[in-house]
Parts: C-alpha cells; structure tokens; sequence
C-alpha cells in the first residue's frame, strides 16, 4: 500500500551505511540531510567526528551536497565544515533541489543517493527525483512541532515496510 514511499535501504545512522556497497552499485554521490540526520537538530555545529567522517566519504571517492530545507545560514556552517557544496531551502519533497545538488556535483540521477530522516520529505524526494534513497533514524527526539505531526504519519508507512522487510 506505501511502497512508493519506502526506501531503497534503511539504517541506524548514517555511520552503520554500508557505502562500500553503494559504491559497489555505482553510486558515487551523495545528497546529505543535515537535521536529525547527521547532526541534532540543536547542534550549531558539526563535531569533530562528523566532519572527520565527511572527509574518510571524500576519501572513499563520493561526492557530497548537503541537501536540506534549513536555512542559509544554518546549513553553510555545515557545509563550510565539511568542504562540501549546500543546496538550502531545497522545499523536498520537491524535487528541484536535487536537480540543483545534482548540477553543483556534476552528477546523473543514475549514480547519486538521497540520505535523510524523514519519509515525507527526504524519501520522497529521493523517490520524486528518481535516485536512490536511504532512511536512517532520527538522531534526537527533539524536533519542531510540524516534524513530530509528520512522524505520526510516518508509523503505519515504516511497521509496513519492516513487516516487509526485516532489519
């Protein structure tokens, strides 16, 4: 009943995504959320183990954009961090934002991943723009009153997914 809003792989946190096999399947670039994806929502900036981690992803040959819906300011200071190009404001789940992060990496459809939180923007978008996509736990509880309604929402599409497949 939800497929299309189910995502291609799910994971615990963006540190337990198995990317040598994405890199396996061709994957070589990666569109990032940073909210309760990589960083709490709360966190002004990224910590010294997260921006470590960014650089072992360039290490590993990916190429990486920060695809979020916060705000300039808010998501340059991530991007800065990880020397990696941004895409804020990007409105998913439309997907003209992935088109943008796309261009900003030079990169096709075909080869590119969406990583986020949220079903009903990250993986939609991801589902929307036609790239692959990956659904990691919200790091904090902690998260604005829209986000927490969303979640709501969220429960009946991911109790289906996981009677379909097992973690």
């Amino acid at each position: 009943m939800f497929r299309y809003l189910y995502p291609d792989e799910y994971a615990s946190s963006i540190f337990d995504i198995p990317y040598n096999n994405l890199r396996l399947n061709g994957t070589t670039n990666i569109l990032l959320d940073i909210d309760n994806t990589t960083a709490p929502v709360s966190a002004e900036r990224p910590g010294t183990e997260l921006v470590y981690f960014f650089y072992k992803l360039r290490d590993m040959g990916f190429k990486i954009c920060i695809l979020s819906n916060g705000s300039r300011k808010r998501v340059e200071i991530f991007a800065e961090a990880f020397g990696v190009p941004y895409v804020a404001k990007a409105r998913k789940p439309f997907s003209r934002g992935v088109g943008m992060a796309l261009e900003l990496l030079s990169a096709k459809h075909s080869n590119a991943v969406i990583i986020g939180d949220q079903i009903f923007t990250d993986i939609l978008c991801g589902k929307r723009a036609k790239i692959r996509t990956v659904l990691v736990k919200p790091i904090s509880p902690a998260e604005e009153w829209f986000v927490k309604l969303k979640r709501v929402f969220e429960k009946p599409v991911l109790a289906e997914y996981f009677r379909e497949r097992p973690p």
